[in-house]
């Protein structure tokens, strides 16, 4: 008898989670719109204090930072090594067998799949502008902000012959998937509750591929990012790999060589446009990626009158021979450019996006938005709808939780009663 009741009750917890936390949107745009860039963390250690030049850096970490205000998904600690630093703060340090100092180290987010570190080096502003962005990153993001399911990063070997080969099967079979596929019927349950922001029929199920050099200077810090995605991708230097990116720059996992195959590529395809079948970011795959991208501004409906974040500025003029000082500053204007061109490719998406929900509504659609001229009443009766919506699942989920406790109890009497 005790093991029927612990397994119905296994059961109906399980059952319940299901419906607690289950929703019918694809995971790929549940990810865009609801799951934050985890923040990696830059860790810098020095020795006494800091000069005014190193200052003037770390200051870009701050709130009114420039750094902060591109929302990139960094966070600073500073750790200085003369004040009785934390034992496991000391062992980072040791970990990196470097005497430069200031020393910047930089891990993935927790749990660190790498917790050594994947980056460490002199603490510069070029360095800094490496790290936190990349001409393929703003790449990659701007596509998936215009509703790209998934970009693929394929990352070469250096054997062309392997290259090829493996990026022109990845190619063919993405192309099979947009055409095989299909994107999962979004209940109007999910729509109430604002679990997604568009029209499921504005919802695309197109891949693509960016190349990605390990010899590309550029990407050099990208490139060890997106090794450090799995603790032991350092180890396959002569396969080329594929990391397929999807919600606010999140890497569901990586395909090494000859798992670059139609099977893997197809399980990867499915896991992203399936409905999401937990909405606990963490209890999902993946990790983030390090981007300098307002996601929160570029992805979720905004009002006309907000203004545009300030360029990322204190980030020109490095040290270093003439060509090395050129390449700085243009990724330095990358960061000033690019970000611009995500807002420009949001803002045309926007205008898309209203004026196919505008010929909705002609027709007859009641889930499309109110005329923005009502933009204060839309926004009062949204909020009521919102309220009146969660209220209402909430009832129904304790109501689904008091009949799966009165069957457990009815199971449980059921037994005793046969025993007897």
């Amino acid at each position: 008898m005790r093991w029927f009741i612990a397994t119905l009750a296994v059961l109906s917890v399980l059952l319940t989670a299901t419906v607690i936390w289950a929703c019918s949107v694809p995971v790929f745009r549940y990810a865009l719109e609801r799951w934050p860039a985890d923040k990696y963390s830059v860790v810098v250690f020095y020795r006494g204090s800091l000069s005014p030049e190193h200052q003037k850096i770390v200051s870009l970490f701050n709130k009114e930072g420039a750094i902060t205000q591109k929302s990139a998904n960094a966070e600073l600690q500073l750790v200085n090594l003369d004040s009785k630093p934390d034992p496991k703060d000391v062992e980072l340090w040791k970990k990196q067998n470097s005497e430069t100092l200031p020393l910047m180290v930089v891990r993935t987010p927790l749990p660190a799949p790498v917790p050594e570190g994947f980056l460490s080096g002199e603490l510069t502003e070029e360095n800094l502008v490496r790290l936190i962005n990349s001409p393929l990153r703003q790449n990659v993001a701007k596509q998936l902000i215009d509703g790209q399911t998934a970009v693929w990063v394929f990352l070469e070997s250096g054997d062309s012959e392997k290259d090829k080969a493996a990026f022109e099967l990845l190619s063919k079979e993405l192309k099979r998937m947009e055409k095989t596929l299909k994107l999962p019927e979004i209940e109007e349950a999910d729509i109430e509750q604002g679990l997604v922001s568009v029209s499921p029929d504005s919802l695309k199920l197109k891949f693509s591929v960016e190349k990605c050099s390990r010899e590309d200077s550029a990407e050099a810090y990208f490139t060890k990012m997106l090794l450090a995605t799995e603790n032991d991708l350092k180890d396959f230097k002569e396969e080329p790999m594929a990391f397929p990116v999807f919600g606010r720059g999140r890497v569901l996992y990586a395909l090494i060589g000859k798992g670059i195959n139609a099977g893997t590529i197809e399980q990867a395809c499915r896991d992203l446009t399936g409905p999401c079948t937990c909405q606990v970011k963490d209890q999902n795959p993946g990790t983030d990626l390090l981007m300098a991208v307002n996601w929160e501004k570029l992805v979720s409906p905004t009002t006309q009158d907000e203004k545009e974040l300030p360029p990322l500025t204190g980030l020109i003029g490095f040290s270093g021979e003439a060509p090395k000082k050129a390449d700085s500053v243009k990724l330095s204007d990358i960061l000033k450019d690019s970000s611009d061109e995500v807002n420009s490719q949001s803002e045309k998406t926007k205008i898309e996006d209203t004026a196919n929900s505008t010929t909705t509504e002609a027709s007859g659609n009641t889930t499309s938005p109110l005329p923005s001229d009502n933009s204060e009443q839309q926004s009062t009766i949204q909020s009521e709808s919102v309220e009146k919506t969660q209220s209402s699942s909430l009832i129904q989920n304790l109501l689904i939780i008091v009949s799966l406790m009165i069957l457990l109890v009815l199971g449980a009497s059921y037994v005793m009663v046969a025993r007897k």
